[in-house]
C-alpha cells in the first residue's frame, strides 16, 4: 500500500439544485476589507497586492453555495508554505486523489459553483496563488481532503480561510479526519467520515438551507460540534454498492493539472478483504470488494485516455482482486480496439499464479505492477496477516518478468521481528530480484489501524501530532528489536544503495529494461539524497531521543535489580498483594522522576513519549517481580 494513501471519496446521486437568499443586510454584515483580512492570515505577499475595488462583497442575492475544495502536497515541516516533501512517488506527477470526483458530484448535484484547488501545479508548485486566495476569501463552503501526512498544512489553512472569511462553513474528510474526528473539529465544522460520495451532497443541501445553523441531526456519516459545543459523532453511512460505485460522475479536472500531470489516475474499485494489520484500507473502505461494473469501468478509461493520452496509473488497493471480471474488462478494451497507454497497479502475489491473466495484462500495455512485498522475514509476514511467504514472492516477481512486467516491490521495516540485518537482507533481495524499482518505508502507526492501537497501548509511538512525519520515511515507531535511529538510518543507507549510481551502471549490463532501470536510479540516486537532507532534522530529534532513551532504560534496569534485592525487606508488613504492587511501582516513580529532572526530559525531542514508554516500562518490570499488572492509575 503506498504511503499518500487516496484521501476519501467521492459521488452520489443527482439532487435537485439548493438555493438560498441573504438581505442586503446580511451581506453588508458580511462585508469587510480584504486588506485587513489578508494581513490577519498572514498571507503571501501576491495576496496582499490585489487590488481592493476586488476585496469586498458584494451586494446582492446569492442563490447557490459556493464551494472551493482543495487537497494540500505535503511538506518537509507540515507548514502549508513549507517546502514541498518528495518519496519515491515524486518520480511521477499524479492528479489529487479524492477532490476531482467530489468535484464532480457537487457539480452533479447541482452545485455548479464548485472549484477544485490544487496548489501543486501552480506556477510555484505547493504554494496556493492570488487567485486560490481570492477564491478562498469570497467561499461559503471549503472541503479539505486530507490524509494524515498533511494534516497540519489543512489545519493551518483551515485557520488562515476562517481569518479571511469569518462566515465559511470548513467540511474535513478522509482518512485522518475520519480515524482522529475530534482534532479536525477544532480547524472546522463537520466531519465527513469514510466514503464521502452521499455524505456530501447532504451536509450541503443542509448548509444551503441554513448556512450559519444547518441540522445535521440526522445525516449519516459525519461528526460536528452542537450549538452547546459538544462533538456528535452520527452513525456511519453504509458503504456504496456496486451499482452506486457505477453510477459515479467521471472525475474533474482543470486544463492546468491535465497538462501538469504525468500520470492519470483510474479507481475501478474499493475496499480491501484480508487483513494487514498497518493498513488504512479497511478503516475508510471497508473490507467488502466493491466494483464498477464492467460498462462503467470500460467508459471511466475510455473517458480518460481521451481527456489527455498520458499514462494510467490504476489507483485500486488491489487491481486483480476479482481476477474474472479483470479478464473481462482488458478483454473488452481490446477486442473494442481501445488503444491502452502504458499503465501500472497494484497487486497482490497471488495474481502471478494466473499465468493468463499476466499475459492478458501485457497484451494490454501493462508496464509494471507494484507488488506489497512487506518483508523478508517470514515472522514479519505474519505478523502483518499477509498470507505469503518469502518463496511465493520470489515466484511472482519471476511470474511478471517472464512475461516482461516489470515490478515495483514495497517494504515495511521495523516489525516486531525486525533487526538491522533485516534491512540488510531486504536490500541483498531486492537487488536478487531484479527489482526494477522499490520503495523502504518504515513501520508508521497510522491513526485509525489495529496496528496504531496495539502500538498507542504499549506507548511505543513517537512524533504524535507531528504529522509530516507519518508519511512511511520517518520512523515514528519504536521496534523491539531496534532502536528508531537504527530504522531510520537503515531504510535511508537501502534507499542509497539501492539507487546508487554504480547500481544505475550495474543496470546498463542486465537483460530487458535496461535503460528504464538505469534511467530511474538515476533519478532515484537525486530523490534519495534529497528525502535525506530535507530529514536531516528529524534525525538529529531521533540521536537525542535514542541516546536519553538508552540512559533511562539503564536507569530502570539499576532500579529493578535493586528492588528485587531489596523487595523482602521492602514488602514487610504490607499484607494486600495488591497495595504492595502499588506502593512499589510508586516508589521506583519517584526515583525515575529524579532521572528525568537530571537528564532535562522536557528539552528532549519527543520527551512526552519517552515517559510514556518508561512507565509502561516500570508497570512490566512491577509485573513481573509481583505476577501482576498494577492498576493504571498507580503509575501516575
Amino acid at each position: 500500500m503506498p504511503a499518500s494513501c487516496p484521501a476519501e471519496a467521492v459521488g452520489c446521486p443527482h439532487r435537485a439544485e439548493q438555493r438560498r437568499d441573504h438581505s442586503s443586510a446580511d451581506l453588508n454584515r458580511q462585508a469587510y476589507s480584504w486588506h485587513t483580512a489578508l494581513q490577519r492570515a498572514r498571507l503571501p505577499r501576491q495576496a496582499k497586492d490585489i487590488p481592493r475595488r476586488s476585496l469586498v462583497f458584494l451586494e446582492g442575492v446569492v442563490k447557490k453555495l459556493r464551494i472551493t475544495l482543495v487537497e494540500l502536497p505535503a511538506t518537509v515541516d507540515g507548514r502549508l508554505e513549507g517546502r514541498p516533501a518528495k518519496d519515491i512517488y515524486s518520480l511521477l506527477r499524479l492528479p489529487a486523489r479524492g477532490v476531482p470526483l467530489l468535484e464532480a458530484i457537487c457539480r452533479q448535484a447541482g452545485y455548479t459553483d464548485t472549484v477544485t484547488l490544487d496548489p501543486q501545479y501552480n506556477r510555484v508548485p505547493g504554494r496556493l496563488d492570488a487567485d486560490d486566495w481570492r477564491r478562498l476569501a469570497e467561499t461559503d463552503v471549503l472541503g479539505l481532503s486530507v490524509i494524515t501526512r498533511t494534516a497540519n498544512q489543512s489545519f493551518e489553512l483551515a485557520e488562515r480561510v476562517r481569518t479571511l472569511n469569518p462566515r465559511v462553513k470548513i467540511i474535513s474528510g478522509g482518512p485522518h479526519p475520519t480515524a482522529l474526528p475530534d482534532e479536525s473539529l477544532q480547524f472546522g465544522d463537520v466531519v465527513v467520515t469514510h466514503e464521502g460520495d452521499k455524505t456530501l451532497p447532504l451536509v450541503l443541501e443542509r448548509l444551503a438551507d441554513n448556512l450559519e445553523t444547518p441540522d445535521f441531526q440526522d445525516v449519516q456519516g459525519v461528526c460536528y460540534r452542537s450549538a452547546g459545543g459538544e462533538v456528535v459523532y452520527n452513525p456511519d453511512r453504509p458503504y456504496l454498492t456496486t451499482a452506486e460505485l457505477s453510477a459515479l460522475p467521471f472525475p474533474v479536472y482543470s486544463p492546468r493539472v491535465k497538462k501538469g500531470i504525468t500520470h492519470n489516475v483510474v479507481n475501478t474499485s474499493r475496499g480491501c478483504p484480508y487483513e494487514c494489520e498497518f493498513c488504512s484500507v479497511i478503516e475508510n473502505f471497508g473490507r467488502g470488494f466493491r466494483f464498477l461494473n464492467d460498462d462503467a469501468a470500460v467508459a471511466l478509461i475510455r473517458h480518460t485516455i481521451a481527456m489527455n493520452g498520458k499514462p494510467i496509473f490504476f489507483g485500486d488497493d488491489i487491481f486483480a482482486a476479482n481476477r474474472a471480471r479483470t479478464k473481462r474488462v482488458l478483454e473488452r478494451l481490446l477486442s473494442e480496439g481501445v488503444r491502452m497507454p502504458r499503465w501500472f497497479a497494484q497487486v497482490r502475489v497471488e495474481v502471478a499464479q494466473d499465468g493468463e491473466l499476466l499475459r492478458l495484462m501485457k497484451r494490454a500495455n501493462c508496464a509494471t505492477v507494484c507488488i506489497g512485498l512487506e518483508s523478508v522475514n517470514e515472522e514479519t509476514l505474519k505478523l502483518y496477516h499477509k498470507h505469503s511467504t518469502l518463496e511465493k514472492n520470489r515466484q511472482a516477481i519471476a511470474a511478471f518478468h517472464e512475461v516482461g512486467i516489470r515490478v515495483h516491490g514495497m517494504f515495511v521495516l521495523g516489525s516486531d521481528a525486525d533487526t538491522p540485518q533485516t534491512i540488510a537482507d531486504t536490500l541483498q533481495f531486492a537487488r536478487q530480484a531484479r527489482l526494477s524499482t522499490a520503495q523502504f518505508f518504515a513501520l508508521t502507526a497510522l491513526p485509525g489501524p489495529p496496528l496504531t492501537r496495539r502500538l498507542a497501548e504499549e506507548k511505543r509511538i513517537i512524533a504524535w501530532g507531528d504529522w509530516q512525519y507519518f508519511d512511511a520515511q520517518h520512523a515514528v515507531v519504536c521496534p523491539r528489536r531496534m532502536s528508531p535511529l537504527e530504522l531510520q538510518e537503515g531504510i535511508f543507507r537501502i534507499s542509497r544503495e539501492f539507487y546508487s549510481l554504480s547500481e544505475a551502471f550495474r543496470q546498463l549490463l542486465r537483460g530487458s529494461h535496461r535503460w528504464f532501470n538505469f534511467a530511474i536510479r538515476l533519478q532515484g540516486s537525486f530523490l534519495t539524497r534529497r528525502i535525506e537532507r530535507d530529514s536531516e532534522h528529524f534525525v538529529r530529534a531521533l540521536e537525542r531521543f535514542d541516546g536519553v532513551r538508552a540512559e533511562v532504560a539503564a536507569e530502570l534496569d539499576r532500579l529493578v535489580d535493586q528492588g528485587r534485592a531489596a523487595l523482602r525487606d521492602f514488602a514487610v508488613g504490607l499484607e494486600d498483594r495488591q497495595a504492595r504492587a502499588r506502593a512499589y511501582l510508586q516508589h521506583l516513580s519517584g526515583q525515575l522522576e529524579t532521572t528525568y529532572a537530571r537528564l532535562q526530559l522536557e528539552l528532549v525531542p519527543y520527551g512526552h513519549a519517552l515517559r510514556e514508554m518508561a512507565g509502561k516500562m516500570l508497570e512490566k518490570h512491577v509485573q513481573m517481580l509481583f505476577g501482576q499488572v498494577p492498576p493504571a492509575a498507580a503509575a501516575r
